[in-house]
């Protein structure tokens, strides 16, 4: 079972709000050690036929299913939608994974991750779960790494309007899932968001 605070050696922490230590690690939703684990999913791919990088991994993980029930029209991948996978086989480490939908990628915007990463949370928090993880997806789709300004600052963004609606939430870790070629800036930017907008 992972461990129950969702620490990984290769983890920094970016700061802790209303009790929950927020981490960056240079994982994905396969190898993070979490209880739920979550990874934004648009309704299809830009410039590829499937996704790539750790949303490739994971659909691969898990026998492909996050793109066939996409294709089937069962997890549409729409805004909002959400597709909850219990108990998936190793190498996933966490108990549960939550697809989450980010709609098309051509209006993707900051303002959708902030929205998704709520989602999350929202669920995560739901499941009494005491730690997660969100991987955005977003190189992973085919986005240009030249338009993701702004993502780090929507995504904590996300994390916080979910906490701020639960007095006392059971969750006591989060993980940004990041790639690892970019990782110690990835790093500084989120601890820059934090310290803007982790007021109390």
């Amino acid at each position: 079972m992972p461990p129950m605070d969702g620490r990984t050696d290769d983890a920094a922490t970016i700061g802790v709000w209303r009790g929950v230590r927020i981490d960056v690690a240079p994982r994905d939703a396969v190898s993070v050690e979490v209880m739920v684990a979550s990874a934004g999913v648009f309704t299809h791919e830009t410039g590829r036929a499937r996704p790539g990088g750790g949303l490739g991994n994971l659909d691969a993980a898990l026998g492909g299913a996050i793109t066939r029930l996409r294709a089937d029209g069962i997890f549409r991948a729409d805004m909002g939608d959400v597709l909850t996978l219990s108990a998936p086989a190793p190498p996933i480490q966490a108990n549960t994974v939550l697809a989450i939908g980010l709609g098309d990628p051509a209006v993707w915007t900051p303002a959708t991750m902030r929205q998704a990463v709520a989602t999350a949370a929202c669920e995560t928090i739901r499941i009494e779960a005491t730690s997660a993880a969100f991987a955005p997806s977003l190189l992973d789709s085919g986005l240009d790494p030249g338009g993701l300004a702004g993502t780090p600052d929507a995504m904590l963004a996300g994390l916080l309007d979910a906490l701020s609606d639960v007095p006392t939430p059971t969750l006591s870790r989060w993980v940004f899932c990041v790639g690892a070629g970019r990782f110690e800036t990835v790093v500084e930017v989120f601890r820059a968001s934090f310290d803007r907008l982790a007021v109390q």
